[in-house]
């Protein structure tokens, strides 16, 4: 049994609506179904009345989220309180952030708002959750800032009442190899397969790839050589000139040093926004201070 089982369920029994509790929960509805029906398999009841229009809990399941409501009030206290002495000091934030803007965008943001606000612990939490994850996490308070990119291919259907944002900067996603041995190979007339090194499927950017790639002439002549979840992988991949790996420009720049990464085209782009979230219920004085000096920008 999960802990995300319980709170789809609570979602469900508020809102009376497969649906609309999926798009609340930040999963699909066959998704939510599958887990619902994964807890009554736990639970060895029917916890839901599917016949019931809105949908309503039967009596069992009405019985069984008295108890799941303070597992999941108790969990999240529990998982509060910890976070406050994962935290460096009083002033200490945490921030949650994708693994590639860890690496150079993150420590040169928070230089710029010690000179703006004042100086301040920051822990920087750069893990791969879903989209729901992370903002669990900046609901209960387990970190108070999650950090991302935002383009078309990527949905962010987030409630901005609950989880305000801002654009804090961009970047900007192009083909990189290197350029003597890689000229020319995506344009039309060329023949020559393509080494793709690519990202993972469950990756944020694999998205925005399969977002730039598809229609582009050279599609049929991709060949994937090399796959990783982490941007920097394909870079130094890239770098060592095992193919190319459409990277964000930021990453390329700072990996590839004298070596020859190039970008191949400045066709075939994406345009990324980088985002912050946080959350209305968080009330720290410093986390508001922050937001503060990021929204007069």
């Amino acid at each position: 049994m999960e802990l995300k089982w319980l709170e789809d369920l609570a979602a469900v029994a508020r809102i009376g609506h497969f649906a609309r509790a999926a798009e609340a929960r930040y999963v699909t509805q066959s998704a939510l179904s599958r887990r619902i029906k994964a807890l009554e398999a736990w639970a060895g009841a029917e916890l839901v009345d599917r016949t019931e229009h809105p949908i309503r809990l039967t009596a069992a399941g009405t019985e069984f989220m008295s108890s799941a409501s303070a597992i999941i009030k108790q969990a999240s206290e529990a998982q509060a309180a910890a976070a406050n002495y994962a935290r460096i000091g009083e002033r200490g934030i945490t921030i949650a952030c994708l693994h590639t803007l860890a690496l150079n965008f993150l420590p040169r943001l928070v230089a710029e708002l010690h000179r703006k606000v004042s100086p301040f612990e920051a822990a920087i939490v750069p893990e791969t959750r879903t989209i729901e994850e992370y903002l669990y996490a900046l609901r209960n308070g387990t970190c108070d800032f999650f950090i991302c990119y935002n383009h078309a291919a990527i949905p962010f259907n987030v409630d901005v009442d609950d989880y305000p944002r801002l654009v804090i900067s961009r970047d900007r996603v192009l083909p990189y190899g290197n350029a003597a041995k890689f000229a020319g190979i995506l344009e039309p007339d060329n023949e020559r397969p393509i080494p793709l090194l690519e990202y993972g499927p469950t990756s944020i950017m694999a998205r925005v790839l399969r977002n730039v790639l598809s229609g582009a002439e050279f599609e049929r002549r991709l060949r994937t050589v090399y796959r990783a979840t982490l941007a920097e992988s394909l870079a130094t991949a890239a770098r060592e000139g095992l193919g190319i790996a459409w990277l964000p420009e930021s990453i390329a720049e700072h990996i590839r040093g004298d070596t020859a990464l190039d970008p191949i085209s400045h066709d075939y782009t994406a345009e990324l926004e980088i985002m912050i979230f946080g959350s209305r219920h968080n009330k720290r004085p410093v986390v508001r201070r922050i937001w503060e000096s990021l929204e007069a920008e």
